[in-house]
């Protein structure tokens, strides 16, 4: 089949990993010199018809790589329909890009880890642009191009609405992650007053504290008891976010049977402690919510594409309570956000959990950067100074300390020496908030340039990613 192709259409490359059949029908991907495409071939002299390209000789068609080719493509193989990953370790790989889903499988596959091939907040996809469509489909054609078998799972991240909870459950993603920072206070923000008037403002409270008040949880030999002020401390900071929680769980359980759930409770200023945790898992409980997993505030620092700042050994007495507090109540793990290059806690969380779930996000990003940087320094110094331009407004969205004055004057360094930044935490960071205007300016030249270049830039990500999966899996 392949190599009849080639013979009759020289100008095309094959994937060959990409072949995939049904029936009499074959599937692969191709490029020539400007962009890649399906060939759908037809085994009984028949067009198939509902794919969009154009017919070749010899019932070849080549096909677009848009948003109705993919769903037909997922109509035809099921495998590639993602599902939930249960309790399962998970990682997610956040592709900012949607080119390095074939780097992330190759990576993948060495480890036995459940993959979130498809993830991306919607922070991510208004700043580059893209569509939850748009995530799923280049998740999708990348898996035939590397000839993925297998579950995967598709993590619509971050979610803040109702409004795109549904596009997330029109576009079939897996996962749904539930963010609810903008719901949560800071009572210590408050005056008493206020903080009054608030609770008074919050549906059910008085119920909710008859229910946790002066109740007590024994776990692993540790007793937790919820005092009048401490629980009103806890309703006040976590209540109206978990009761959009709920409306969103019940939103997707009518709709779909079989999803991830995730709440996130990790941007925010104050660090979940243990009460905190029980009171979430115990309020979703006991209004028919059941989670997949739980991303904690965490104490420390989980900046943005570097590795962990703080005191080690805070961090492992802190997961290991919250380890024993999802043991206790069952039925979900532990997810840690913002965990690119988080290297120096990753034996940690492994050695303290069964299960867990680690989600990274602008990690591959910077290795398309990189890669840039090191193939194409005309473009990467462009790129640089536009990060530079935009680092401010970027910052307002993201917990960083990087700090330019750390950095080498990028007009003093060789084109050689540009290789080097790439290992200052400052520069990862410079490069990986400041992404959106970036692809506003540059968009055609990144793509241009990791499309001529695909094998170094996969080559990159796939090493890169290696290095968290091989300390997660010891």
């Amino acid at each position: 089949m392949i190599e009849r192709f080639k013979k009759l259409f020289p100008e095309y490359q094959v994937y060959p990993k990409s072949l995939r059949q049904k029936e009499k029908n074959s599937f692969f991907i191709v490029r020539d010199n400007r962009q890649k495409y399906l060939v759908a071939r037809s085994g009984e002299n028949k067009e198939i018809a509902q794919f969009e390209g154009k017919n070749l000789k010899e019932n070849f068609k080549l096909c677009y790589l848009n948003h109705n080719n993919s769903e037909l493509l997922r109509q035809t193989f099921p495998e590639f329909s993602p599902v939930s990953s249960k309790l399962k370790t998970s990682f997610g790989f956040g592709d900012r890009l949607g080119l390095a889903t074939p780097a992330h499988i190759r990576s993948v596959q060495k480890h036995p880890l459940f993959p979130i091939f498809a993830q991306q907040s919607i922070r991510e996809i208004f700043r580059t642009k893209r569509k939850m469509e748009d995530v799923m489909d280049s998740s999708i054609w990348g898996l035939l191009e590397a000839g993925y078998i297998g579950e995967w799972g598709a993590d619509a991240d971050h979610i803040k609405d109702i409004f795109h909870l549904k596009k997330g459950l029109k576009a079939g993603f897996s996962m749904f992650t539930i963010d609810i920072s903008d719901h949560i206070k800071n009572p210590f923000k408050m005056s008493p007053i206020e903080q009054n008037s608030y609770h008074s403002s919050i549906p059910k409270a008085k119920e909710t504290e008859k229910f946790f008040l002066n109740k007590e949880y024994s776990i692993a030999k540790k007793s937790y008891i919820f005092t009048e002020s401490e629980l009103k401390r806890i309703i006040i900071t976590f209540a109206k976010g978990l009761n959009f929680v709920i409306e969103c769980y019940r939103v997707l359980k009518a709709s779909k049977n079989n999803f991830d759930f995730e709440i996130s409770v990790d941007e925010t200023e104050v660090t979940t402690a243990a009460p905190d945790h029980i009171f979430i898992v115990e309020y979703l409980r006991k209004n028919g919510v059941e989670p997949t997993s739980l991303a904690l505030r965490f104490p420390g620092k989980f900046e943005k594409g570097i590795d962990y700042k703080g005191n080690i050994k805070e961090f492992e007495k802190s997961y290991r309570e919250h380890y024993l507090i999802s043991q206790f109540f069952g039925n979900y793990k532990l997810s840690l956000h913002s965990g690119s290059d988080k290297f120096s806690i990753y034996p940690i969380i492994r050695r303290i959990s069964d299960t867990f779930h680690i989600k990274t996000s602008g990690t591959s990003w910077l290795q398309a950067i990189r890669a840039i940087g090191i193939k194409n320094p005309s473009l990467y110094r462009k790129i640089y100074r536009c990060a530079v331009q935009n680092l401010e407004k970027a910052k307002v969205s993201y917990s960083v300390s990087l700090d330019l004055n750390n950095l080498p004057s990028i007009e003093a360094l060789s084109d050689k020496g540009l290789a080097k930044l790439f290992s200052l935490p400052n520069l990862q960071q410079l490069i990986h908030i400041t992404y959106g205007p970036i692809l506003s300016e540059f968009r055609e030249e990144i793509y241009r340039f990791l499309f001529l270049y695909e094998k170094e830039h996969h080559q990159l990500v796939e090493e890169h990613l290696n290095k968290h999966l091989n300390i997660l899996e010891g």
